[in-house]
């Protein structure tokens, strides 16, 4: 007995180092294991809607064709307003700055007036636009060295959808077990793709009210923000949180107030509406994966892979949680990661 408990112990410290071993090479090989994720994941959104073309009858060289066109549009209308929004905001830099200023002396003044002796100048050097405009700029600068890798994404997509229709037979005949593993690997895919798809189109329906509200409400550079809100809606718990942060600010340094608390508020609509709400419903289906481990997850992979992993992060969580499934020295992390406590043994 004393044997197998020392194995087991020697086990699971084997598979902890290989767990940090795996996770430092991840970190050191980010640069190259992310355009592999992204190429990945966007496979995974073009494989339903490049299956349904061939279900229609198009033929797979057409089908694969319009797939990768739609993709290069999507990609090139994101870059193009993206881009021109960031330029035109730089420029206006200059007025906020000084409409900040303006306020922050108003603030200041009426403190004084209550007796409240506070200077503003350590906070106004920290919450300027900009720092506002660093933050664009460096998101933007990401997104600008992963389109430099874009030509091989676009290939390694277009690889991965060319394999779409020989992979289930290729994983026959790999797996000892192709019933089991192969139920388990489509169950696994269905709730992936279904995540993603949902998780797409409620993330633009979120960036298209947002546009459509500061548009509303005349806010300048309302399309960078709905793309700020669409990007951001991918990532879990905090991602709405920090797409709000700019659009309310520069309602404050362009309008009022009264402005910015419309926005703010707008944007607490939007996101309870579809995020707590419209969302559920439409998954049906819980992620299986604990709240805290979501909002960790976040954390983790955004270190270990920057921001796309933050955008990702429930994606390779899951995962994760599959291939701890799958193998009975790893059902311990499985259990982790669930949201469920783990049904008794029964009693013989």
């Amino acid at each position: 007995m004393q044997g197998l408990s020392e194995n087991k112990v020697v086990s699971t410290m084997l598979i902890l180092a290989s767990l940090i071993g795996i996770i430092a090479g991840m970190k050191v090989a980010s640069a190259f294991l992310v355009p592999i994720i992204l190429a990945l994941f966007i496979a995974t959104i073009s494989a339903p809607p490049l299956l349904w073309l061939k279900g229609k009858g198009l033929p797979s060289g057409i089908a694969l064709l319009v797939v990768i066109v739609s993709i290069l549009l999507v990609g090139m209308l994101i870059v193009s307003l993206a881009s021109s929004s960031v330029s035109d905001l730089n420029n206006q830099l200059p007025v906020y700055e000084k409409r900040l200023h303006s306020l922050f002396m108003s603030v200041q003044s009426i403190l004084q007036s209550l007796g409240i002796k506070f200077s503003l100048a350590d906070l106004e050097k920290h919450l300027n636009p900009s720092a506002l405009s660093g933050v664009v700029a460096a998101a933007i600068n990401q997104l600008g060295q992963l389109l430099t890798k874009a030509f091989l994404i676009f290939l390694m997509v277009v690889f991965i959808l060319l394999e779409v229709s020989t992979l289930p037979a290729k994983l026959n005949a790999i797996f000892t077990k192709p019933g089991e593993s192969l139920a388990r690997l489509d169950d696994f895919k269905a709730n992936l793709q279904r995540y993603l798809l949902i998780k797409t189109a409620t993330s633009l329906a979120t960036g298209v009210l947002v546009g459509l509200l500061l548009w509303a409400l005349g806010i300048n550079f309302a399309v960078l923000w709905a793309l700020l809100a669409f990007l951001l809606n991918f990532v879990p718990n905090i991602g709405s949180i920090i797409a709000a942060v700019p659009a309310v600010l520069v309602a404050l340094l362009q309008a009022d107030a009264s402005t910015a608390a419309w926005v703010a508020l707008g944007y607490v609509v939007i996101n309870v509406g579809i995020g707590t709400i419209l969302e559920p419903r439409i998954s049906g289906k819980h992620l299986g994966l604990s709240p805290m481990i979501v909002f960790f997850s976040l954390v983790f992979w955004g270190w270990v892979l920057g921001p796309v992993g933050m955008l990702l992060s429930v994606p390779l969580t899951m995962i994760v949680r599959l291939i701890a499934e799958s193998s009975g020295q790893m059902r311990w992390l499985a259990v982790v990661l669930s949201d469920r406590a783990p049904e008794p043994a029964s009693e013989q």
